[in-house]
């Protein structure tokens, strides 16, 4: 995957992507498998944004059915059945329990009318994915210890309900969706930001993109360019100089990494003061907290998890499960994500739309924003199809809801760096030669999970240092502030 720096100049790509979070990777690898010539740029890392700041599922989308948001509910439904297949790999199956103490906004028998509904969503059920049933209070515990008879005010347990979605690892599906589309002769290339549109009369022709290691220019040029920036994509849009083509209502997510709590099935709950719902999910030899939503009008590379946003992600989780007691030193690292929701009236942020938005601006200029991470097959589909009315070409079916994506880590050898998640040297040396890893955290956060676990620490990173030291050729002192960078990303 690694390219030659001159590999954008001098040709005209049929396809030009700016963004290499999901979406982007997901337009990639559509228009690669349907022939067409496909470049893409990413100013940072791949999937370094939202696409690796999610809640780590793909789902139906339960909560969207108080929204009467069906049609995305079962779209959203079907595109899980697909991904398990697609990439089993990196999608699994994962129960959920949803409890019901006396007092809670839902009851149990609102919570056993809307998963029948959720089910009932599922035109075609894959194998591995059981319809939800109900469970009483002693078979939730017993299925799930953590979860207590009493909530913090006392308030019985009444039952639970048993509800399947899915697991992934949103970092490495963003990825290896890059990787595949490069399989197919799509030019990918991270650390590359588009400065400056370039227009021929009315029509935007070109894009000036950095290297921004190097600071190679190039020019990149396309009959067909697409903003998939998430949440940049307001911003990038505004590069034409005229009316920006996007406008969005960006929130911000916070997600916890603490000791383990759960093991077997996710805990999902909603919060008694803002009706929020959150999950505690498990993860590695960790469990996973999160999430919040919060209108947020930075610059998205600022999100942060602000003392606020923890102390608000305790508070709920104490509140369900006192027992646990969890404090603010036990934390093992958190993150935060901007979602690219597009402009909206709702004043809450939980109830704007997650529907995507395919906006044509001119007629070389396509800005793409929305859509959940469960359903990024999709809409690349409906992209391509606005693709191919652009280029006025008829183009060949979609192919990636049949294909498979391929596992593209090598075979575990040599020296054991960690045990959860297992990662070993070549996997280190294979990001680095294959996979355009090209700082610390790119390793520990993305190629990995490293960063999001007990063993991400300094002595892990070190190690993980020392290789890619000798891979990249870094001296001693970049090494020490590829440590510092990472170190500071990781404590906030």
């Amino acid at each position: 995957m690694n390219h030659p720096p001159d590999d954008l100049n001098g040709r005209m790509f049929d396809v030009a992507i700016i963004g290499g979070g999901i979406l982007g990777a997901g337009i990639a690898r559509d228009a690669a498998l349907r022939g067409l010539s496909v470049a893409l740029v990413e100013q940072n890392d791949f999937a370094s944004g939202t696409s690796s700041a999610s809640t780590k599922l793909i789902h139906g989308g339960l909560r969207y059915l108080e929204q009467f948001a069906f049609l995305l509910v079962a779209e959203s439904c079907r595109e899980r059945r697909i991904l398990l297949d697609m990439a089993p790999h990196l999608v699994r199956p994962l129960p959920l329990i949803m409890p019901a103490y006396r007092g809670d906004p839902h009851s149990l028998f609102q919570l056993r009318l809307g998963t029948t509904i959720y089910d009932w969503m599922t035109l075609s059920r894959h194998p591995r994915m059981p319809r939800h049933t109900t469970l009483t209070a002693a078979q939730a515990v017993e299925r799930e210890p953590a979860l207590p008879l009493h909530n913090e005010h006392g308030d019985p347990l009444q039952g639970a309900v048993l509800v399947y979605d899915c697991q992934m690892d949103d970092a490495r599906l963003c990825l290896e969706t890059i990787l595949d589309a490069a399989r197919h002769g799509a030019v990918c290339r991270n650390y590359c930001r588009a400065e400056a549109f370039q227009f021929q009369e009315d029509r935007l022709a070109g894009v000036t993109v950095r290297d921004r290691f190097t600071g190679d220019e190039s020019e990149l040029r396309a009959r067909v360019f697409i903003n998939a920036t998430g949440p940049w994509a307001e911003s990038v849009s505004a590069m034409n100089g005229r009316s920006p083509g996007i406008r969005l209502s960006p929130t911000k997510g916070v997600h916890l990494v603490l000791p383990q709590i759960v093991q077997q099935h996710g805990i999902y709950f909603q919060s008694r003061g803002d009706g929020r719902m959150i999950f505690l999910l498990p993860w590695d030899d960790a469990s996973l907290l999160g999430t919040t939503d919060t209108d947020f009008r930075k610059d998205p590379s600022l999100a942060r998890a602000e003392p606020e946003d923890v102390a608000y992600l305790i508070e709920q989780l104490n509140a369900i499960m006192p027992e646990v007691s969890v404090e603010q030193r036990d934390i093992i690292t958190a993150f935060a994500g901007v979602r690219a929701l597009v402009r909206s009236d709702s004043r809450r942020p939980s109830s704007r739309s997650r529907e995507e938005k395919i906006i044509p601006q001119g007629t070389s200029l396509l800005h793409v924003a929305g859509g959940k991470y469960t359903t990024f097959r999709a809409v690349a589909e409906k992209v391509l199809k606005q693709v191919g009315r652009m280029l006025q070409r008829r183009l060949p079916p979609c192919r990636t809801d049949r294909t498979p994506l391929p596992d593209s880590r090598p075979t575990a050898s040599g020296r054991r760096l960690s045990s959860a998640p297992p990662v070993f040297e070549s996997d280190i040396r294979f990001a680095c030669r294959q996979e355009q890893a090209r700082t610390l955290t790119d390793v520990m956060r993305r190629r990995t999970r490293l960063a999001l676990s007990a063993a991400g620490g300094a002595d892990t990173a070190g190690h993980v240092a020392d290789i890619m030291a000798e891979e990249l050729h870094w001296t001693d002192d970049q090494r020490q502030k590829q440590m510092d960078d990472y170190l500071r990303q990781r404590s906030g």
